[in-house]
């Protein structure tokens, strides 16, 4: 009711509307306040229209208002102004935003065209319809310049009122500081000039001089250094003293509303420019101080990301220095960008040349400590020729050293810039996995060897079982038939009359056991023989003889062998065959291949060769018995060995061993050529002199291939 008041105050014949303040202030309370504050707008209209307005100003002169119209009007008119000032909030809502006072160049010209012109014209046009339709009015030319002057005068309250009660209602909003003196400089100057411009117009009496002119620039000061809230409080002190100005005056009525039309044009101008130039000072401003916090966000991200990337490089470079291994970084033009301690360690790089960072002068600096400096040069720049390729492989180096190395592509992203290179020293390991080898190889030859005597005992263990089980039995052959003999002796003494036993009846008896005695007591030499020629005891002799006589001698002894066996032996040789030799071992030899063959090749004829040659003799003992498989030539020959099962043909397997060992003590060798199904025929050289070679002992015999028959 006040602004109301005021308004009608600075009529100055309640025709001239200038201003209308409770327009602007309306708009400012729904704007501040929302909407919903209507109703107090509402009786604020209704309370103007009501006490303050006199109906007389606004009806034609003469025209009788009555109380109904009066009240209808006041009803109709308050409704007006608060639709269009809800019709004004809507579109500054949609248009603006949802803000109190725009500080952008965009969003005060949406202000100004909604509250200086579309809220104002609404607000006349509704305004003058609610009279016509209560019949205080007439359509005509005084209808068009009634609205006409309550359009202007709500464009005033729009432009001048609304932007204070925004402005202000911000508080203090960040700008650089100001002093104190400057605001009151602004005020005063703006005060002075517009009384001496007021003195000026009083003493000369010209109303087109524009008064307020001269508190422009202080206008456009407070704008610039104050923003909106210098720009609406200057304005509103410059309105007031240009309309001051004009309203004390005493000009007729023609001359003043030819004044307060340029006022109001000027008003609405000068408003508009000081808005937006302040709009765009605060938008400056705002952009400049949103720039001044981007750049105090940046360098504090900046001073972040620097400490960031020193830590980072700190704990790089620590991580790097703590790693066992040696690394170098290059970048795709060969310079050095980083190595750690360990690789100049491991290179034992002089500080000349990890001072110039160049990748070349290193590589020549290392050759030289290089097994295959070649392959190495050109293994490195196949790498760089090749920057996504990956390489690990060792390096020897010529004190011993033995580095492995591996190298892939440094990569940023997806680009390539760079190789790294990474050494370790694995010398201890390579020296370590060389002596596991060697003991793994030695352990293995040692379990093998190990299971080569395990065999070897296993297999000396039943060797030795069926030795003694043969030997028992070829013992206890002729033990047994002995007792007989003897049993049969026992009886024929006992059954002879007067003590008197024939000699015919004792000769076989006792031949038989002669047999039997000799027998048992070859048996027992071939056990002798076997323990002198294994420990190496067996000393030969070396006595005048006559190889001829020896053989004759052992045809002789199994000659009865022989005959039982169905065989017959032959001699074939010249006369007497003088020598020197062991004559026992040669006997031995003899009998031990006349008993195999009688044993082998009973039922065929058994032929003794004897052959004398100028520095050896040659004995050749020849059957037709069951013969030899030729893998088995050489494992007869061999300790308790035989061609066949010795449960079908008996024997020790020790004749041919014996006859073999004998042999060579005298200097001599022994062979055999025979075939399964034809029988064999055994060879025997040996020196007819007493150039015999000293005796040695036996090994035991290696494992053979073939299985034992």
């Amino acid at each position: 009711m006040l602004l109301g008041w005021l308004g009608l105050m600075i009529m100055p014949d309640g025709r001239l509307m200038t201003i209308w303040p409770a327009g602007g202030f309306a708009l400012a309370v729904l704007l501040l306040r929302g909407t919903s504050r209507w109703p107090a707008v509402l009786l604020g209209s209704l309370l103007n229209s009501y006490w303050l307005v006199p109906w007389q100003w606004v009806v034609p002169e003469g025209t009788t208002v009555s109380v109904v119209q009066q009240y209808t009007a006041t009803l109709l008119t308050s409704l007006a102004r608060v639709f269009s000032t809800l019709v004004g909030v809507w579109l500054l809502g949609r248009y603006v935003g949802p803000i109190r006072w725009p500080h952008t160049v965009r969003g005060v010209l949406a202000f100004i065209v909604v509250a200086g012109l579309v809220h104002p014209a609404i607000a006349a046009f509704t305004t003058h319809v609610a009279l016509l339709m209560v019949g205080l009015v007439e359509p005509g030319p005084l209808l068009l310049r009634q609205t006409w002057i309550w359009f202007n005068a709500n464009c005033g309250g729009g432009l001048v009122v609304t932007p204070v009660f925004l402005a202000l209602s911000e508080g203090p909003v960040g700008r650089p500081h100001r002093a104190r003196w400057e605001v009151a400089l602004v005020t005063a100057g703006s005060l002075i000039t517009g009384l001496i411009a007021l003195e000026l117009r009083q003493r000369y009496g010209d109303i087109g001089i524009p008064l307020a002119y001269p508190m422009v620039p202080f206008v456009l000061w407070a704008a610039l250094r104050f923003g909106a809230q210098g720009a609406v409080l200057t304005n509103l002190l410059w309105a007031s003293v240009a309309f001051y100005s004009m309203y004390a005056l005493k000009v007729g009525e023609m001359e003043l509303a030819r004044g307060f039309a340029h006022y109001q044009a000027r008003s609405v101008v000068l408003t508009a420019f000081i808005l937006v130039l302040a709009a765009a000072f605060e938008e400056r401003h705002q952009l400049q101080q949103a720039l001044e916090k981007e750049r105090e966000s940046l360098e504090a991200r900046v001073a972040e990301r620097t400490r960031e990337l020193a830590r980072f490089l700190s704990l790089l470079h620590s991580s790097m220095e703590s790693t066992a291994d040696g690394l170098l970084v290059v970048d795709r033009k060969g310079h050095i960008t980083a190595m750690n301690q360990r690789f100049a360690e491991l290179w034992r790089l002089p500080a000349s040349v990890l001072e110039r960072g160049d990748d070349a002068r290193a590589l020549g600096f290392v050759r030289d400590q290089l097994v295959e400096p070649e392959a190495f040069l050109s293994h490195v720049e196949y790498l760089y020729a090749h920057p996504e390729q990956e390489s690990e492989d060792e390096v020897q180096l010529v004190d011993g050293r033995v580095f492995h190395r591996f190298s892939r592509p440094q990569r940023l992203g997806e680009e390539i810039v760079g190789r790294v290179w990474s050494f370790r020293d694995i010398t201890s390991r390579r020296q370590a996995e060389a002596e596991r080898d060697r003991l793994l190889v030695e352990e293995s030859r040692a379990r093998q060897e190990a299971e080569r005597a395990f065999r070897e005992a296993q297999k000396a263990l039943g060797v030795r079982d069926e030795f003694l089980s043969v030997a028992a039995h070829e013992m206890k052959t002729p033990l047994t038939s002995m007792k007989m003999q003897i049993q049969h002796l026992q009886r024929l003494l006992a059954g002879a009359s007067g003590g008197q036993v024939e000699a015919a009846r004792l000769r076989p008896v006792v031949a038989a056991a002669l047999r039997q005695m000799r027998r048992f007591q070859e048996l027992g030499e071939h056990l002798l023989d076997m323990t002198r020629l294994t420990s190496g005891r067996l000393e030969p002799r070396h006595d005048p003889l006559d190889f001829r006589e020896v053989v004759a001698e052992q045809l002789e002894l199994h000659a009865e062998a022989a005959l039982k066996a169905r065989s017959e032996l032959r001699l074939e040789g010249t006369g007497p065959i003088p020598g020197e030799c062991d004559r026992p071992r040669l006997g031995r030899i003899v009998g031990c291949l006349l008993s195999n063959a009688i044993k082998f090749g009973a039922g065929g004829p058994l032929t003794v060769r004897l052959e004398a040659r100028e520095s050896h003799v040659r004995l050749q003992v020849v059957d037709h018995g069951i013969g030899i498989a030729p893998e088995d030539h050489e494992r007869i020959f061999e300790r308790l060995e035989r061609a066949v099962d010795s449960r079908h043909y008996g024997g020790l397997g020790l004749g041919l061993w014996i006859a073999r060992q004998s042999a060579e003590a005298l200097g001599g060798h022994i062979t055999v050529e025979s075939e399964l199904g034809k029988g064999a025929t055994f060879t025997v050289e040996l020196p007819r002199s007493c150039q015999s070679h000293a005796p040695r002992r036996s090994e035991p015999p290696a494992e053979q291939e073939h299985p034992t028959a």
